[in-house]
């Protein structure tokens, strides 16, 4: 048997799942809910076959009006006549002592001072005398009670000394022709309606086919086929310069999409050739520090020491991180830099650094080289090449740096006469914690940073950087950047 309180408690639980949906769903009046459900095909021909129902709608309505105004002024014009010519005459109507009325559609009454009239009328139909005016002119007036056709009259009245003459023209025929005239206009509007609604259909499928292909060709994109591409049509029409702009769109979010995946490709072997190159020293200062822990030494100015030397490796790596964060990221504060100045300047720096090893700048530029880029930046690219050819060139290694122009650029050359490098090591030189020898590279503390680093920097200048070495030859490095006049 079933719990009541269970069944209360889920009873509750629906209506608040049911409040929680409702909450969640936006209300949408049924008007534009329709709007959105109907096809754009189907409203563009229901629109066209309702502007052109509304035009023939207007059209019979006016053609319908003239009409009856035509037909009006005709009858009014033969009740003026009539009143003016025989309606007066009652001689006319007794012809030879017989009594002859006026013609069949006609009403004739003649109303004398003593309440007395004559009336002559060959239909079993009359009009309303009590609704007659005298003097007004031609005026329309509803048929007689117990006249046996409702049909109205047309009628006009006048004072002839003591006599009241009225005459009336029925309606009929008139009312008749109208009504044929309207169903005509009718039938032809429908035949015409038809016709409009066949021929929008076959145009309007034609002119949006394609919109159709546009339409398939973004739900594939949408599946995952980013290689798609909307049909190319001229671009004199609007579905040409739509189908350009989608192209033109998907190309961009193609490229995107692309470097979004390069970058995050990056930056996962970024984070993890970090925290490789982070875990290392860690490793070495967690063994120190349990090797003393332990009690296995208890040297602990050579504990200290080791620890020391591992945080110092850490502290260089973490500030190539930054260095290299920055290079790709911060603005740079750019200027007119003199490059001959700048190698000089980084030529005495590593003479105070390296004071045995030998430094030479040669300037072979025809004209002023003259760069636009942030001195310090240029100043650590140049420090970065040289600190690598005296550190991994080898211990007798001597660095030039050599200076020329060709008119648009300016060329720096880094060279060493080193121990070189293989050409696999050269084409992965730029990427980051790459070491052409990773055990020498740890023991003198380099990052493995510092050429991309170098790279970013001359990238961020406009300019590119390369490399050409031989091994048991020399290394050069070849920077070309913009050169200002």
């Amino acid at each position: 048997m079933e719990n009541p309180y269970v069944a209360a408690l889920d009873d509750e639980n629906q209506e608040v799942g049911v409040k929680k949906e409702a909450e969640k769903e936006p209300e949408i009046g049924p008007i534009r809910a329709a709007g959105r459900a109907i096809p754009l095909r189907t409203r563009i021909i229901l629109i066209v076959v309702g502007i052109a129902g509304l035009g023939l709608l207007v059209n019979a309505i006016a053609v319908s009006s003239l009409m009856r105004e035509v037909s009006y002024t005709r009858m009014d014009q033969e009740l003026e006549t009539s009143m003016g010519t025989w309606a007066h005459n009652v001689e006319l109507f007794n012809f030879d002592g017989v009594r002859q009325g006026p013609p069949s559609d006609y009403y004739v009454a003649k109303v004398f001072p003593d309440g007395s009239s004559i009336i002559f009328n060959d239909a079993q139909s009359a009009p309303d005398l009590a609704e007659t005016t005298i003097g007004t002119g031609p005026h329309t007036v509803d048929a007689a009670s117990g006249s046996a056709s409702n049909t109205p009259w047309r009628v006009m009245a006048e004072k002839n000394g003591d006599i009241i003459t009225v005459v009336g023209k029925s309606m009929g025929r008139e009312t008749n022709l109208l009504y044929r005239l309207v169903m005509v206009q009718m039938i032809i509007g429908a035949l015409i309606l038809v016709a409009i609604l066949i021929t929008s259909l076959f145009l309007v499928r034609r002119s949006l086919r394609p919109l159709r292909e546009v339409e398939e060709t973004a739900t594939r994109i949408a599946g995952g086929d980013l290689d798609r591409r909307v049909p190319q049509w001229p671009m004199t029409t609007e579905v040409g310069q739509l189908s350009n702009a989608l192209n033109i769109m998907l190309e961009q979010l193609q490229a995107s999409i692309l470097t979004a995946q390069q970058k995050e490709a990056q930056m996962r072997r970024f984070v993890g050739d970090a925290s490789h190159e982070l875990r290392t020293p860690l490793t070495s200062v967690k063994g120190f520090t349990e090797l003393y822990s332990s009690g296995a030494t208890d040297d602990a100015n050579w504990v200290m020491s080791k620890i020391g030397g591992e945080a110092q490796r850490m502290s260089v790596l973490v500030e190539d991180l930054l260095s290299l964060t920055r290079a790709e990221g911060q603005q740079m504060e750019k200027h007119r830099v003199d490059v001959l100045e700048l190698a000089l300047a980084v030529r005495g720096s590593m003479r105070a650094a390296w004071p045995d090893r030998t430094v030479n700048v040669s300037n072979k530029a025809e004209s002023i080289p003259v760069v636009k880029g942030d001195p310090t930046r240029l100043h650590q690219v140049l420090t970065n090449l040289v600190a690598n050819g005296l550190n991994h060139g080898g211990p007798d290694a001597e660095v030039s740096i050599e200076i020329n122009t060709d008119g648009q650029n300016v060329r720096i050359l880094v060279a060493d006469n080193g121990v070189g490098m293989s050409e696999e090591d050269a084409q992965h030189i730029f990427e980051r914690f790459y070491r052409a020898d990773s055990s020498r590279s740890r023991a003198s503390g380099g990052s493995g940073l510092g050429l991309a680093i170098t790279k970013s920097l001359v990238e961020g200048h406009g300019g590119t950087v390369t490399v050409d070495s031989v091994q048991g030859e020399g290394t050069v490095f070849t920077i070309t950047l913009p050169a200002v006049s």
